[in-house]
């Protein structure tokens, strides 16, 4: 997890506001249905309605209530399978060493 944590790169981001298909934001208002705005997709088409918008400034994955539908938090657990996929492949003096070179940067800070 820590090795991850030092990998991830979070940037503050709004979404909602992107086609559910194609994630393309290059979007134009088509009128409203009971209230709701109305989107047409200039990349693929699609029509839509106004989604739920939030916004994404997380510094720890996982603390906020709507981490998990955030993109960000799921690219983080990418991110942590694959470093949990390399860590599957060390003998037990790699990781004893590991584990280690940690406790040794959690002291100096």
């Amino acid at each position: 997890m820590q090795q991850a944590l030092q990998d991830w790169q979070p940037q503050p981001k709004t979404y909602g506001f992107e086609c559910p298909r194609c994630n393309s934001t290059r979007l134009v208002k088509i009128g409203r249905s009971n209230g709701v705005q109305k989107y047409l997709c200039n990349d693929c088409d699609r029509s839509f309605q106004e989604r739920p918008r939030f916004v994404c400034e997380c510094l720890i994955p996982g603390h906020q209530l709507n981490c998990q539908s955030c993109p960000q938090f799921k690219e983080f657990l990418g991110l942590v399978k694959q470093k949990m996929d390399e860590l599957r492949f060390l003998s037990f003096q790699e990781l004893q060493d590991l584990k280690s070179s940690y406790t040794v940067a959690e002291t100096l800070d």
